[in-house]
């Protein structure tokens, strides 16, 4: 069986690449206060970063369509899956004081709505617990094999929660196209979607052929997640500019972004049918 390792090589180089010049015009070529680019064209930086998310769609015909390495146990997904649904968890819970004080006073905090307060905190504990617990079952076995199957209910929580942070990024309008974080996190939320509906296909459909999607997106998720808002996060923490529940949602994206990683390479190994 022809073998097919070479093209994760080339996405995690790419993606150290990518990381390596976004940390480099975070520090040289953008202005850290207001997000603004003081050198160079903002258009070229959304060219990149819009070839990020949809070039990697290019070579997904040839990656494996049943991934072996993700029909039975995989214990860096596992991993990556237990930290960013630990991180992801601890950024909702976070946010329980707040929500605990606009229901207490919600006349106080009429631009913040109750349910949102709320879905702030159980949308990302409820997917975070959803990683933890499936990051778990990674290293122990699922699918067909062990006739351990997903529950389609619990699933929901993962792209409920990323579909209403892309909602809280996309609705805040800056003053220009010009303050690049913005636009990147919302890049970034998107690709982070598109990933875990695939990501719940391996767990709730066992065999089921989503390798070339699932390379597609795991690319995208990494070098939108890791590579572009994990850099961003941990620049913008060190210059103090995240309140704790960003930082951890940052984190934990970053981290999810890892997982697209994992996925992807094994989708670009051996193929289930190949093997038997």
């Amino acid at each position: 069986m022809k073998q097919k390792r070479p093209h994760g090589i080339l996405l995690l180089l790419a993606g150290i690449i990518l990381a390596a010049v976004h940390g480099a015009d975070l520090l040289l070529w953008t202005d850290p206060s207001t997000g603004f680019a003081v050198s160079g064209s903002v258009w070229a930086r959304y060219a990149v970063w819009l070839a990020a998310l949809l070039l990697p769609y290019l070579p997904a015909r040839r990656a494996a369509p049943q991934p072996a390495a993700l029909s039975d146990t995989n214990l860096p997904l596992g991993i990556c899956m237990v930290f960013a649904g630990v991180l992801l968890a601890a950024s909702g819970l976070t946010t329980f004081s707040t929500a605990w004080y606009v229901t207490q006073y919600p006349y106080l905090a009429t631009s913040y709505p109750l349910f949102a307060a709320w879905a702030d905190v159980l949308t990302p504990l409820l997917a975070g617990v959803w990683l933890v617990l499936y990051g778990v079952r990674s290293f122990l076995g699922f699918g067909l094999r062990r006739g351990r199957l997903g529950s389609a209910l619990g699933g929901i929580f993962l792209p409920l929660c990323l579909l209403w942070r892309l909602v809280w990024r996309f609705q805040f309008v800056p003053a220009s196209l010009q303050r690049l974080p913005c636009t990147l996190r919302i890049l970034s939320a998107v690709s982070a979607l598109l990933f875990v509906v695939v990501l719940l296909k391996v767990f709730l459909v066992p065999g089921l052929p989503c390798g070339h999607t699932l390379f597609a997106a795991g690319s995208g998720c990494f070098l939108l997640c890791t590579c572009l808002e994990l850099v961003q996060t941990l620049f913008e923490a060190f210059h103090g500019m995240l309140i704790l529940p960003d930082l951890l949602t940052g984190l934990g994206i970053g981290m999810l972004g890892l997982c697209g990683l994992v996925c992807a390479w094994a989708a670009c190994g051996a193929d289930a049918t190949e093997e038997e």
